[in-house]
């Protein structure tokens, strides 16, 4: 039963931030309810859980307007021509990588926190601004628009790959930019189900999981 795993999964991020004197750390699970059904999104909000993903903007439009007090974020790559619908719709938006997506948040009334991707591992088919850009990115965002509330990173699942590695990149470039402008919030959403532990460790304040929650 998934509100089990929801519960056991929460149990667990609180003995990990216990062991690493993370007690203080904002920490967020968001439920990533990709293709899932309306009554599971309504029995999770029963449970009091009111932090949803969506990757698929039908998906997202549809159970905004049915739920509309909960929080939905959209975590997927962007269509500049859906971008317009997406805000329509979310509460939060984690994968603006584009001074062309900034652009037209620029000439919206969007009010909702938004997160930049970095491809942190440099991945050709992975979507994200590559983390030598970032900054400069950041700089746009905050003369053409409003300066983002965070980073979000989906890092390389490769067996060479080592998810410390990936997250301690994070952690630094969230705190070099957090040096350059001080008013920025230095969220960052990275953690999944097959990673979360390592991301919370390495100051996480959003992990985003969907198959630990619904898998078999």
């Amino acid at each position: 039963m998934y509100i089990d795993k929801l519960h056991s999964l929460t149990k667990e991020i609180s003995t990990i931030q216990n062991k690493y004197n993370l007690n203080n750390h904002s920490l967020e699970i968001m439920i990533v309810t990709k293709q899932q059904s309306n009554k599971v999104v309504s029995e999770l909000i029963d449970y009091k859980h009111n932090y949803f993903g969506e990757n698929r903007v039908d998906e997202l439009v549809a159970k905004k307007k049915l739920f509309p007090s909960a929080r939905f974020a959209f975590i997927a790559p962007i269509q500049s021509r859906k971008l317009a619908t997406i805000m329509d719709y979310s509460d939060e938006i984690h994968s603006i990588s584009r001074e062309k997506e900034i652009q037209i948040m620029s000439d919206s009334s969007w009010d909702g926190e938004y997160f930049i991707q970095v491809n942190i591992d440099n991945e050709p088919q992975k979507s994200g601004a590559e983390i030598e850009k970032i900054i400069e990115l950041v700089d746009f965002a905050k003369k053409e628009y409003r300066i983002p509330n965070g980073l979000m990173c989906i890092r390389s699942l490769s067996k060479e790959s080592n998810p410390s590695l990936s997250f301690e990149k994070m952690k630094e470039l969230n705190e070099t930019i957090k040096t350059i402008h001080p008013e920025y919030m230095s969220r960052l959403s990275m953690g999944m189900s097959n990673d979360y532990r390592e991301a919370i460790i390495y100051g996480s304040t959003v992990v985003r999981i969907g198959s630990k929650i619904f898998g078999l």
